[in-house]
Parts: C-alpha cells; structure tokens; sequence
C-alpha cells in the first residue's frame, strides 16, 4: 500500500472568553451569505505571531477592549473541511482574560456586539451550509459549549 502525502495549510487563531455576570461577549458578523454569524472575538494569527498576541490584537480590532492576563483554556487541533477548497491543518487556541475600555469595533466586517448569557449562547450557533463554511463546523463550537457548561478541557482533537 503506498502512502500519498499531501501538505495541508496550517490555519491559526486565537479566541477569547469575556465573561461578566455569567455572559459571555459574542461578535456578529455578516457573512458572505448575508446572514449573521456568532463568534468569539479574535481571529487569525500572522505567521510568527503567537497566539496570545493575535488574541490581544483582534479582540482590540474586533470589540475595541484591551485584553491582558490571558490565561489558556483550550486548544483544538486537527485536520478540519477536508475535501473542500478550504482544507487546512487547524490550530485554534481559546483563552480567557480581563479586559478594560469601551465596545468600539473598528473590523468592517463586524455589524454588532453582544453580551449573551451563558444559557443562551448554543441557541445562536448556526451550523451547515456550506460545507467549506468553517464558522459553522460544529466541531469548532464544542470547546466553547464545554466552556459555558463549566466543563472546558484542554485539549480538543479534531
């Protein structure tokens, strides 16, 4: 049996958790569809950037807070849409932090910010389609419902 390697992108990002009085903070993004989309502020790590910078750096662009004392919650890692035009080798790492400032996003993509109690949060995760829609693999929301449910692992195979 031969063994046919194939060299997949390496995707990086980095989220956070803001939490105040059992809400956690939400963006709402447009998507190229038109509907809304709920996330976690932050995003996509430059290369040579580590995560707790490119967490500090789009929750700023993405809420306009200031993020410090990070603490590690989670990092989910795999081979994720594979057999789409987007597959890539996903490296995505979840934090928790305070943060100070006022909610002013300057990310033209983000329409609105929320703050959503913890009970509420699943009931806005849209999933499917499309396929190659990365937002909407439910593999990427189950850190964060672990997370509001109080029982956050560490690691998150995908």
């Amino acid at each position: 049996m031969s063994h046919l390697s194939r060299t997949l992108p390496v995707k990086r990002a980095a989220h956070v958790y803001l939490v105040r009085a059992g809400e956690l903070l939400l963006v709402e993004e447009r998507m190229d569809d038109g509907s809304i989309f709920y996330g976690l502020p932050g995003g996509k790590a430059y290369a040579g950037e580590t995560f707790a910078d490119a967490a500090v750096r789009q929750v700023k662009v993405e809420t306009g807070l200031n993020v410090t004392d990070l603490d590690f919650v989670s990092l989910l890692e795999g081979e994720l849409l594979t057999g789409t035009k987007n597959e890539c080798y996903a490296m995505f790492s979840r934090f928790t932090a305070h943060f100070n400032g006022d909610l002013h996003p300057t990310d033209p993509e983000v329409v609105g910010i929320k703050w959503v109690p913890f009970e509420q949060v699943e009931s806005l995760v849209r999933y499917g389609p499309p396929p190659e829609c990365e937002e909407r693999n439910p593999l990427i929301w189950v850190p964060t419902r672990d997370f509001v449910r109080g029982k956050a692992r560490t690691y998150y195979p995908i």
